[in-house]
């Protein structure tokens, strides 16, 4: 049995399962819970009141205000860190200290990136398992739409457009790691501060192009979530289109043959992905499992620290990028001052 600790109870943590519409596991704690292989024995925020509700909720003894003291005290084998961005450096290096094995840290991964590689070589020295919870890389299906993409299925692509809002730190890293898992690693990137404002101030929109190493351009536009919230990604290659929706719960397929209205042209007809898309899209439950099972066998972790690190260095370029009005910034990123913010 794996002895799991959380610090940070607000939505991430254990919030979002107070939600009667999400009929799925949406929060570390509710995955823990529903981990036969996992005793969730602690949790950890400063707020005394929300770490007493929460743990009554999922049946948790260990309750602290202090997460030096809940590593210390509790022997932890697993550390999920669901707080702010500028505080997981410090809580990484007490998790190490405490010999913790995996920990399983909220995006994005920190909020520099020299504070990033600390976090990951820590890790390294003492052993530990670091997983970024960019949590669609967990889903079988995620996982067959990258192989589609990357074995050629859909041919050359031509153009990718895609859709999302709340800001480039909370939302957009899930868009740029998802867009970095189906098409590889970036040469450049090209923003500017989206007419469409987020709500958090530190956070802003960003319109951009990403051009990626395979000579694929996405497209990125950013929407006002105070009118709805969308995240979306549209693929048209050569054989067809792949649509993304439903924030990455539905595909839709389309797959290019005769038209049946034009001598001498193709055009797009709707066909079943070429994969099983019927999962059932628990991304936290998958998540906790991934863990588990990394822990287990020794494997790779599928979003481990270099991809968190990835994620963040696309988002620190579109910062730079639209502050400055610089034009293309070209990854790696040369200077490392940069810093981001991100509830």
């Amino acid at each position: 049995m794996w002895r799991a600790g959380i610090v940070g109870c607000g939505r991430i943590g254990c919030g979002f399962d107070d939600d009667p519409k999400r009929k799925y596991v949406s929060t570390h704690a509710g995955a823990y819970w529903r981990m036969p292989s996992v005793e969730l024995a602690a949790l950890c925020d400063l707020d005394e009141n929300k770490v007493n509700r929460y743990a009554d909720k999922f049946e948790v003894r260990g309750r602290y205000t202090d997460v030096g003291r809940m590593l210390e005290e509790e022997g932890l084998d697993i550390l999920s860190i669901c707080t702010s961005s500028s505080s997981h450096l410090e809580i990484v290096r007490a998790a190490t200290e405490s010999n913790v094995k995996a920990i399983f840290c909220e995006k994005p991964i920190a909020d520099s990136l020299d504070a990033t590689d600390e976090m990951i070589q820590l890790c390294n020295e003492r052993g530990a398992v670091l997983i970024i919870n960019h949590q669609r890389r967990f889903d079988p299906m995620h996982q067959q739409i990258a192989h589609c993409l990357k074995s050629g299925k859909l041919g050359r692509l031509q153009q990718v457009t895609c859709y999302y809002t709340a800001g480039v730190s909370n939302t957009g890293t899930h868009l740029f790691d998802l867009l970095r898992f189906y098409l590889g690693d970036l040469e450049w990137v090209d923003g500017m501060l989206s007419a469409n404002l987020s709500k958090n101030e530190a956070d802003p929109n960003i319109d951009a192009w990403l051009c990626f190493q395979n000579g694929a351009i996405a497209s990125i536009q950013a929407c006002d979530v105070s009118a709805y919230t969308i995240f979306e990604i549209t693929v048209l290659g050569t054989k067809g289109r792949l649509r993304l929706g439903a924030h990455g719960y539905q595909v839709e397929c389309e797959e290019a043959r005769e038209s049946e209205r034009y001598s001498g042209y193709r055009e797009l007809f709707p066909t079943g992905p070429p994969f099983d898309s019927s999962s059932s899209h628990e991304l936290m439950l998958y998540g906790v499992a991934h863990v588990i099972d990394c822990l287990e066998s020794g494997r790779r972790p599928i979003s481990g620290g270099e991809d968190g690190r990835a994620a963040l260095e696309i988002i620190l370029a579109l910062r730079q990028s639209a502050a400055e009005g610089r034009g293309r910034v070209s990854l790696p990123l040369a200077g490392r001052a940069l810093s981001v913010c991100s509830r």
